[in-house]
């Protein structure tokens, strides 16, 4: 999916200061050839959000990796919806914390400033949320202390 590139194109020399590795996944072609029915502009804007809130955790060395994979051909399309992740190898989120991660205005101050420095408003997982709503999906984090997390968005397949 090109829209993956574009956002690691935007990134990439903040992740370059911060010692991140930022990639988008090679999947035997389907990360290139997955198509999906979508605002651009908006569902950039939401993969943004992800990638910006990943690069606030990860330290040096750590990994932020975007993948998407799909069907690719009309008879195929009948069962695989569109997946786009984002995982990354930062120190992953609280048990406590996940609930509300989508929650407007909700922050987890562990380990990032407050919202007059790096920490944001608590409004980026929100939008991320309300974006694939919009494009009738979902998304899910998974997450395990010390193992980062994992951000799936599962669109539906487009009608060609």
């Amino acid at each position: 999916m090109e829209l993956l590139d574009d956002v690691v194109l935007r990134f990439a020399d903040r992740a370059l200061r911060l010692g991140v590795t930022l990639t988008v996944a090679s999947q035997a072609g389907t990360a290139r050839g997955v198509a999906a029915a979508l605002d651009v502009e908006l569902f950039e804007r939401a993969i943004a959000n992800l990638v910006d809130n990943a690069l606030k955790f990860c330290s040096a060395g750590q990994c932020i990796t975007l993948s998407a994979t799909g069907a690719t051909d009309a008879a195929a399309q009948t069962s695989n919806p569109v997946l786009i992740t984002v995982a990354d190898t930062g120190p992953g989120i609280s048990p406590a914390d996940l609930p509300h991660l989508f929650d407007r205005f909700y922050q987890s101050r562990q380990n990032v400033a407050p919202a007059t420095g790096q920490g944001g408003r608590g409004l980026g997982l929100a939008i991320v949320k309300r974006i694939v709503e919009l494009h009738h999906g979902q998304v899910t984090v998974t997450s395990q202390l010390g193992s980062g997390t994992l951000v799936r968005i599962s669109l539906p397949l487009p009608n060609i």
